[in-house]
Formats: C-alpha cells, sequence, structure tokens
C-alpha cells in the first residue's frame, strides 16, 4: 500500500467518525432528556427509574464504542504510515503526534473524562432524592 492510500482511507473514515460523534450526541441528549423527564414526573417509580438508567448506561455505552473506533483510526493509520519503508515528512509528524501504533480500544482522555461527567449527569437526575 502507498502513503496516498493510506491517507485517502484515514481521510474516508473520519467522515464515518463524524458522523458516529454527531449521532452519539443526539443519542446523549436524548439520554439527559429522558433522565430530567424521569426526575421531573411525579409518577416515576422503581421501574421507571430503573428502565431510563439502563437507557442513560446504554447510550454511554454506544458512546464510548463509537468513540474508541475514531481514536483507533488514528492509531492504525499511524501504525500503517509507520510500516511504510518510505515516508514523508507529514507522515513521520502525524505518527510521533498520535504517540502509539498500538491500539488501546478507548476514547481519548478528554472523552473518556466527558462520558464520566455525562454518566454522573443522567443517574443524578434520576436517582437524587428531590427538595
Amino acid at each position: 500500500m502507498e502513503e496516498y492510500q493510506i491517507w485517502t482511507l484515514w481521510s474516508s473514515n473520519r467522515i464515518g467518525s463524524a458522523l458516529m460523534f454527531i449521532g452519539t450526541v443526539l443519542l446523549l441528549w436524548l439520554a439527559l432528556r429522558v433522565a430530567a423527564a424521569t426526575r421531573a414526573s411525579d409518577e416515576s417509580n422503581l421501574f421507571t427509574k430503573i428502565v431510563s438508567s439502563a437507557f442513560g448506561i446504554l447510550a454511554i455505552g454506544a458512546a464510548w464504542n463509537a468513540w474508541s473506533i475514531g481514536a483507533t483510526n488514528w492509531v492504525i493509520t499511524a501504525a500503517n504510515l509507520d510500516a511504510l519503508e518510505e515516508k514523508s515528512q507529514t507522515a513521520i509528524g502525524y505518527i510521533e503526534y498520535v504517540g502509539t501504533t498500538v491500539p488501546s480500544g478507548n476514547p481519548m482522555t478528554g472523552g473518556m473524562i466527558l462520558l464520566g461527567i455525562v454518566a454522573i449527569m443522567i443517574l443524578y437526575q434520576i436517582w437524587a432524592p428531590k427538595k
């Protein structure tokens, strides 16, 4: 495979990652809305709280998975560029920027922190006592 082909694949995969990101933002927004509606309803019972919590946790899990795929795209591209015998200065800089050629299976640190905060927001809205 030539360097140009690797860059073309990377660019194409970035489009898919962006679409997954937009989808997860909408999914997380919906999970926060469900949590807020569960909290605001006077008719919420244990079952609705459990179902709302499960939906929120599954939304976090889906976002974690999608964002992991996006981060892995960068690492796999760096690994493929590193495997080339002849590389451009751009490829060398990209490999150094990414910093690894071994996929971790996790989103970037900022994404993990954001998803942790969103999980706390969802669960707090559902389970915190009303004053």
